[in-house]
């Protein structure tokens, strides 16, 4: 005889030997729960760390919108500055030459 079918025969390779190392339906649904719940758990944590990154990221966003309102607003002070009626009179004096004519030498032409 051959080495395994001497192993057989002693009962070392037995079907209760084989079936003593597999797991049983019970010991099965208990590991597949734990495994189950170590993913569930994994889920929760990954969740929880990306809540939180958007929140901050979302926090960033409003700052960088609320100092965009406030350079838009200056901006908007800016431009009206710029576009004074002064200072567009007091340029075109000094820098251009020009000057406002007196009411004797404008004429209204009609048609």
């Amino acid at each position: 005889m051959n080495a395994a079918a001497r192993l057989v025969n002693q009962g070392i390779l037995s079907k209760n030997f084989i079936t003593s190392l597999l797991l049983t339906r019970a010991q099965m649904t208990l590991v597949i729960l734990v495994v189950a719940l170590l993913v569930s758990a994994l889920g929760i944590i990954y969740t929880t760390q990306e809540t939180r990154r958007l929140h901050a990221t979302l926090q960033h966003n409003f700052i960088d919108r609320d100092r965009m309102h406030v350079q838009w607003g200056q901006l908007l002070l800016e431009r009206g500055v710029w576009t004074m009626q002064a200072r567009i009179q007091h340029i075109a004096e000094e820098q251009l030459g020009m000057m406002v004519p007196d009411h004797k030498s404008v004429v209204i032409i009609r048609e």
